[in-house]
């Protein structure tokens, strides 16, 4: 594990907002690795990435919530221990999902010729509902989706059909 402190930044972007800038020297031996394990203060992770700033700089992005989470503020002091993440999707896989693919063969198949971050967001749309029942259903809608579509995501599309087929 490699650890590091550092200060919460705020971009100047449109999509991101919080960063956690990343020395040099941590960015350089870890460029090896796609994706990383965060491990904060307080018991917070999340799985994430390095993303380059384009200046040969790279950052770990923090939304809202894990802000709230770390009760931080733009300017403040974190420390950061970092791991390669060695998982198959670069995020936990939900035990719901997971029963689904497994009884799905066609939607398994459709879903594993994703590319990784195309799965990963998958996972993460079913992972964050909290009733088990709702995930079930979720997981089935996406791959009926992924097999209307032959294999394709079409994320507005999915998005209507959660609206159109709730529970």
């Amino acid at each position: 594990m490699i650890s590091f402190s550092s200060h919460i930044a705020k971009m100047d972007s449109p999509i991101w907002t919080y960063v956690i800038p990343v020395p040099a020297e941590i960015a350089k031996t870890l460029s090896h690795s796609k994706r990383l394990i965060c491990h904060f203060g307080q018991g917070i992770k999340k799985h994430s990435s390095l993303m380059p700033a384009g200046d040969g700089s790279f950052f770990i992005l923090l939304n809202k919530k894990e802000m709230t989470q770390l009760k931080a503020r733009v300017g403040d002091a974190i420390s950061v221990e970092l791991k390669e993440d060695l998982s198959d999707y670069g995020t936990p896989m939900d035990e719901a999902f997971q029963a689904v693919l497994n009884s799905d063969e066609e939607g398994s198949r459709l879903f594993e010729a994703l590319t990784p971050g195309k799965k990963r967001t998958l996972i993460q749309i079913v992972a964050k509902i909290k009733n088990e029942a709702l995930k079930i259903h979720r997981s089935i809608i996406i791959l009926d989706h992924l097999k209307m579509t032959s294999g394709k995501v079409d994320y507005k599309l999915l998005h209507r059909q959660f609206r159109e087929q709730k529970l």
